[in-house]
């Protein structure tokens, strides 16, 4: 699932966003005024800090100790999120129901290897990610760049963010939304490197090695004067005579 992958998952996403809200609502001034996008920024990053260094590995370590009966260590614990609440590949995740099965004294083992295989995977794809052409990787550091920028001009109220906020106050009667002046300004950007990155990705070839004895037939085809070495003589009709009695 997108969002949550297990029961755990869920309840230390809610606490990580719920944590992001309650610092936010502390940080406004009484009463409350309009909500910077700094402070908004600040606020998601805290929470999001306090989630990946504790919630999601307490979430780990509850599913593996409740649903699989495994006794992970903390930093086992740790390890073993990126099976249970899973960050790079964000659509998979891997339970391990099976592991239920298993003596309990192999469980931790089976979870252990289960993570060995997952970090080998993941370093192929990194292996593939660093042979990438050189524009590709430019154009993530420009993804990151055009984010920085939409946030420090949005902060600052400078061109273009503010012509985009004085049509959101036209708008909206008199009205204006700092977040969604960023997302305005950032998003076309992204979109248009995210074109031009696809539009110069080369295309995947699949190589099938030839079969053998095709470079003998190959030659042949070429140049029908020439036979491989050990194709038979046409002028040779002893092969055809009987067998001697």
């Amino acid at each position: 699932m997108l969002f949550w992958t297990h029961i755990f998952d869920l309840l230390a996403k809610s606490a990580g966003m719920a944590l992001a809200v309650a610092l936010l609502l502390l940080s406004l001034p009484n009463p409350p005024a309009k909500v910077g996008l700094v402070i908004f920024v600040l606020c998601l990053l805290a929470g999001g800090v306090v989630w990946w260094f504790a919630l999601r590995p307490l979430s780990s370590w509850l599913h593996a100790r409740v649903r699989l009966g495994a006794r992970l260590s903390w930093a086992q614990a740790r390890r073993a999120s990126m099976l249970f609440s899973p960050v790079r590949d964000i659509l998979r995740w891997h339970p391990l129901w099976e592991v239920r099965h298993l003596p309990v004294t192999e469980r931790v083992a089976a979870i252990e290897e289960a993570m060995e295989q997952l970090q080998a995977q993941q370093r192929a794809k990194a292996e593939q990610l660093r042979a990438a052409p050189a524009l590709s990787h430019a154009i993530r550091w420009l993804n990151v760049a055009v984010i920085i920028a939409a946030i420090v001009v949005t902060a600052n109220h400078l061109p273009p963010a503010s012509w985009v906020s004085e049509f959101q106050a036209r708008v909206f009667n008199g009205e204006y939304y700092p977040m969604l002046t960023g997302i305005i300004l950032a998003a076309p950007v992204i979109a248009l490197l995210k074109a031009l990155e696809l539009a110069t990705a080369p295309r995947k070839i699949t190589i099938i090695e030839n079969p053998p004895g095709f470079e003998d037939r190959v030659a042949v085809t070429a140049h029908p004067q020439q036979q491989p070495e050990n194709a038979p003589d046409p002028d040779d009709h002893s092969r055809f005579a009987p067998p001697e009695r």
